[in-house]
């Protein structure tokens, strides 16, 4: 897709957003849930409404979806999707109220509703030559919560799994600067979490569904990723590398940390920090778009698919912190149109 122009031009009225969702829920034309028939009308008055006519079961089109019961024009959340996927620094909602002449709490909740769409497909893990590491977010300089501790409520345990990818060398056989400083390799796909602590069997569990087996793991000489409990042993190749000093990790490990610092920066640099009870949303944002940087239109398509995929939550879950059910996708396919059976 081309720039804001060509999106405004397509999904710049509601009844084109209409057809859009209407696309993304019956791919092969509408089916009625209740009857299964092929056809319908729309409500006059309500026109996000399909009635079957068959049964006369209505359904609509955002039913059941991030989009569920919002009285926010559809272009706004097509245009807040297309500002979210196209910037690779993402945007406030701050940024969003302006653009979109909406209420901060309208912004802030379109947002979140949004990201709540985006995670990571279990059946593809990452692979390969990986690196795996923990940082900290938040609760910095509080002298009850030093070290690992998590007394502080606003600081977070988040660990890292990313893949190292070996770099191709230009025709002279060097690497770029970035490349040579990371050892030869670039990233590839990455995985993150927040873990309540950091225990061999948080680690583990992470680790195990994150990373495809036989995989070969290199991390610090941290004893929880060699507890009996991580039990990594037995699903890949685990490389513990002893660094010495905290302050070396950024040479042995120099992929995992560059990610720590663009995460961090992000999250200051955009949002200027975030609360711990949302963080967990705002890295989901990071991660899917971090894991499709180098698709050429950007991620506003994408955003719009996963919205109708996904199951809706409401602002009083949002602001609960849950995050509960949005890896759960109903992947909506055309239904297949059975041939008449052959006569004699």
């Amino acid at each position: 897709m081309g720039g804001l122009l060509e999106f405004a031009a397509r999904f710049g009225t509601e009844e084109r957003c209409i057809e859009h969702l209407a696309g993304l829920r019956w791919p092969g034309g509408f089916v009625c849930a209740g009857c299964g028939g092929r056809n319908a009308w729309r409500l006059k008055g309500r026109p996000r409404v399909y009635e079957c006519c068959d049964c006369h079961r209505q359904e609509s089109v955002t039913a059941g979806t991030v989009f569920h019961r919002t009285r926010t024009a559809l272009p706004k959340w097509f245009l807040a999707a297309y500002l979210i996927g196209r910037d690779k620094r993402g945007v406030a909602a701050k940024f969003l109220q302006r653009e979109l002449g909406v209420a901060y709490q309208t912004a802030w909740t379109m947002a979140h509703k949004l990201r709540h769409g985006l995670s990571e497909d279990p059946a593809h893990p990452i692979s390969g030559l990986l690196e795996a590491d923990e940082t900290f977010i938040g609760g910095r300089g509080d002298p009850t919560s030093l070290g690992r501790s998590l007394a502080n409520p606003d600081k977070s345990l988040v660990v890292v799994a990313v893949e190292k990818v070996s770099a191709p060398r230009d025709k002279q056989g060097r690497h770029g600067h970035a490349v040579k400083r990371q050892h030869g390799f670039y990233a590839g796909g990455a995985r993150i979490a927040v873990l309540p602590a950091a225990t061999a069997a948080e680690l583990g569990a992470f680790l195990k569904a994150n990373v495809a087996a036989r995989s070969h793991l290199l991390t610090d000489g941290f004893k929880s990723y060699q507890g009996r409990d991580a039990a990594l042993g037995e699903h890949l190749k685990h490389t513990p590398a002893i660094q010495d000093k905290a302050a070396n990790a950024g040479e042995f490990f120099p992929i995992v940390h560059t990610v720590f610092s663009n995460i961090k920066a992000w999250l200051v640099g955009t949002h200027h920090g975030v609360s711990a009870k949302h963080l967990p949303r705002y890295l989901r944002e990071w991660s899917y778009r971090f894991n499709r940087r180098n698709l050429p239109d950007g991620l506003d398509c994408y955003l719009i698919r996963r919205a109708v995929e996904c199951a809706t939550i409401t602002y009083d879950q949002l602001t609960a912190g849950v995050m509960s059910g949005g890896a759960i996708r109903n992947r909506r396919l055309p239904v297949p149109v059975a041939e008449p059976a052959l006569a004699g």
